[in-house]
C-alpha cells in the first residue's frame, strides 16, 4: 500500500501528525488534477484546498480507504467545476482564440510544459477537454455538468484540438 494509506486510522482518530501527513502525501495529486482546470497557479491551490478540506470532513464516511485517490480527483474534478459555473466561464468561438506563439520552453515530452499548454487554453475549451478527453467523460455527461448542449461540448472539443494542434507544432520535434 502507499504511504498515505498508514495515515488514515491517525487522521480518523483527530491526531495532527496523521493528517499533516495524509495532507502532504495526497495534496500534490490533487493539485495537479485543479491546474488542469485553472489558468493561474493561485485558483488552482484555493481549489485543492477546499477538495482537502471536503476530505477530512468526508473522510469517516469514505467506505474503502484504497478508494480514496479516485474519490479525491472526482471531488476536485467537481470542486473546479463549481468554481467555473460560479464565475459563468465563457463558451468562445474559434475567433476568440489566443495567439498561437508557444510560451513553452521544453521539449514535448515535458509534462510542465504540456501542462502550461492546457493552462493557456481559453476556459471553456480547458474544461471539455480535461472533462472528455483525461477524465473521461461523455458529451451527455459534459452537458449535464456544465449546463450546455451536447453540441457545444462536441465544438469546444473540436476548437480545444485545435488550438493544441497549431501549438504543438510550433514545438521543435527533433
Amino acid at each position: 500500500m502507499e504511504a498515505w494509506y498508514a495515515h488514515i486510522q491517525g487522521a480518523l482518530q483527530g491526531r495532527l501528525d496523521a493528517q499533516r501527513a495524509l495532507y502532504e502525501a495526497l495534496a500534490p495529486r490533487v493539485l495537479y488534477t485543479c491546474r488542469r482546470y485553472f489558468s493561474h497557479e493561485a485558483d488552482a491551490e484555493d481549489a485543492m484546498i477546499r477538495t482537502m478540506t471536503t476530505m477530512f470532513q468526508q473522510l469517516p464516511t469514505i467506505r474503502e480507504a484504497k478508494a480514496l485517490p479516485a474519490w479525491l480527483r472526482r471531488t476536485a474534478v467537481n470542486e473546479c467545476l463549481m468554481e467555473l459555473r460560479r464565475r459563468k466561464v465563457e463558451w468562445v468561438g474559434a475567433d476568440a482564440l489566443p495567439d498561437t506563439g508557444s510560451s513553452a520552453t521544453d521539449s514535448l515530452h515535458d509534462r510542465e510544459a504540456l501542462m502550461e499548454l492546457l493552462r493557456q487554453l481559453p476556459d471553456g475549451y480547458r474544461t471539455v477537454f480535461n472533462l472528455y478527453a483525461l477524465e473521461g467523460y461523455s458529451h451527455a455527461e459534459i452537458a449535464e455538468q456544465l449546463g450546455i448542449s451536447e453540441a457545444t461540448s462536441k465544438s469546444q472539443l473540436s476548437r480545444a484540438r485545435q488550438w493544441m494542434q497549431r501549438r504543438l507544432a510550433n514545438f521543435d520535434l527533433q
